[in-house]
């Protein structure tokens, strides 16, 4: 489906990144995998390996104007770009301070901006491409106190703002790169068992966040297999603008 095809995937070295590296390699995707730490980029590229798929690694700061501008100079040509690089503050919002602030905004969404801006001429030039920011539910929910019971902090203020600003920003790219045969989309999990997330998910938020999701059990990472996949595919060719939330209904209640 996606033979002869580059995507580059930012965090890539871990949890969902990595996951969705594997399902776009799993669909025949040549891989470009970017992330700040090349020991977690090498685990992801001896997977890929395994499965016979080939991968270049590039350890980079997204937040850096010159690591953006060395992504692109090593990338070359990218067919699909997934914006996954994300993080998280996670004490209490009255006690953010502005640089905390600007660094959330400056990986979660300021990144993904400027990676679009220096891979759509190529896109352009082609006459296709595919660009997919990873958003969250948090970027169109606020957290309930009483899903956290047991989490010192639960306000992710900075984290939402980052995520819905990311959603607004793929529409806007959508109207304005489609007429070059560019596709926007927004991808927002729920919430998902990752390497970050386990450690940080206590009993009682564990139990109250599978009685909030109708499908009564928290997402994995390789449950966005199909959905990176499907926003990557020629199939997705008329699909542009969307946010398309993988959360087993979380977002429903």
């Amino acid at each position: 489906m996606l033979a002869g095809k580059t995507a580059l995937v930012t965090g890539a070295g871990t949890g969902l990144g990595k996951a969705m590296a594997i399902g776009l390699a799993k669909a025949g995707a040549r891989l470009c995998l970017v992330g700040r730490r090349e020991s977690l980029l090498a685990e992801t590229a001896d997977a890929l390996a395994t499965m016979g798929c080939t991968s270049d690694r590039i350890p980079a700061d997204v937040t850096k104007d010159v690591d953006v501008q060395r992504i692109a100079r090593l990338a070359g040509h990218v067919d699909i770009l997934v914006n996954n690089a994300g993080t998280s503050d996670r004490q209490p919002w009255q006690a953010v301070k502005g640089e905390d602030w600007d660094r959330v905004l400056a990986i979660n969404l300021t990144a993904a901006f400027q990676l679009s801006q220096v891979f759509a001429p190529g896109m352009a030039a082609t006459g296709s491409g595919r660009i997919i920011n990873v958003a969250s539910v948090y970027g169109t929910l606020a957290p309930h106190r009483d899903l956290y019971p047991d989490a010192a902090s639960f306000d992710l203020p900075s984290y939402g703002a980052s995520k819905a600003g990311l959603i607004g920003l793929t529409r806007h790219l959508a109207a304005i790169l489609g007429p070059a045969g560019i596709t926007v989309n927004a991808l927002s999990p729920g919430m998902m068992e990752t390497e970050r997330t386990t450690g940080l998910i206590g009993p009682g938020t564990r139990q109250a966040l599978v009685a909030r999701t109708p499908v009564r059990r928290l997402g994995q990472p390789a449950d966005l297999e199909a959905a990176i996949v499907f926003l990557a595919s020629p199939g997705a060719a008329f699909v542009t603008g969307h946010n398309l939330i993988v959360d087993g209904g979380f977002s429903l209640l």
